[in-house]
């Protein structure tokens, strides 16, 4: 049975945020080639068990222990809830796991 993925503001906006970054940082290309892989690890992991990824390390240490987390390749996360009964997954927030979680959290608030 398949989910449906949601993409909320916050995620959108953590995604360019990144996007960005890596356009100034390092080139266009990289940027793209980021978004794209990004794409990919979340539709190929969560459409169908999002429960394959755990619940985030990163954010019980914050206190959050419902939202889980997705590797989708050696530097990037996507944190995301699974609302099961209706059978979605809302997709909260992409970072690089070199970023500290809570100083990207406080800046996409001050932002939003």
């Amino acid at each position: 049975m398949s989910y449906t993925l949601v993409a909320s503001p916050v995620f959108k906006l953590s995604l360019q945020r990144l996007i960005y970054f890596l356009e100034k940082k390092y080139t266009q290309s990289l940027a793209n080639k980021t978004k794209r892989t990004i794409r990919k690890g979340i539709e190929k992991d969560l459409l169908i068990n999002p429960k394959v990824a755990p619940i985030s390390p990163r954010l019980i240490e914050l206190g959050i222990n419902e939202y889980r987390q997705l590797l989708v390749d050696k530097h990037n996360l996507v944190f995301f809830r699974i609302d099961g009964a209706n059978k979605r997954v809302i997709l909260l927030a992409v970072m690089d796991s070199r970023q500290s979680i809570g100083k990207l959290l406080s800046e996409i608030n001050l932002l939003v």
